[in-house]
């Protein structure tokens, strides 16, 4: 299955009609969104999620949300300046597969 498609079935089809999100649901469309090659940091993420419809995470729990991934291995991340850039890892992308594949079963 096309990841886009996988990732942009799950923004549609499993997220609550309030447009938030669960643990996985959320880990999964930000891993899909991460691109190894580019780094962006947690405002253009949350502008990514907001433009797709996903609301209702505040600017504070996406950065948490961020920082566990970092922390699991799943983004590698950079400071620069005041802001921290966000990179996905070969972690992360055999995370976001697992994921897909899991929730895609229910």
């Amino acid at each position: 299955m096309n990841l886009n498609i996988a990732v942009g079935f799950l923004s549609t089809s499993l997220v609550p009609s309030a447009g938030t999100m669960d643990y996985n649901q959320l880990k999964v469309r930000i891993l899909g969104l991460m691109d190894p090659a580019k780094e962006l940091d947690s405002v253009q993420i949350g502008e990514k999620l907001a433009s797709d419809g996903l609301r209702g995470h505040g600017g504070k729990a996406l950065e948490m949300a961020l920082l566990r991934y970092w922390r699991q291995g799943l983004l590698s991340r950079t400071r620069r300046g005041r802001r921290y850039y966000y990179r996905l890892t070969e972690r992360g992308k055999a995370r976001r597969e697992w994921l897909l594949k899991s929730l895609n079963k229910a």
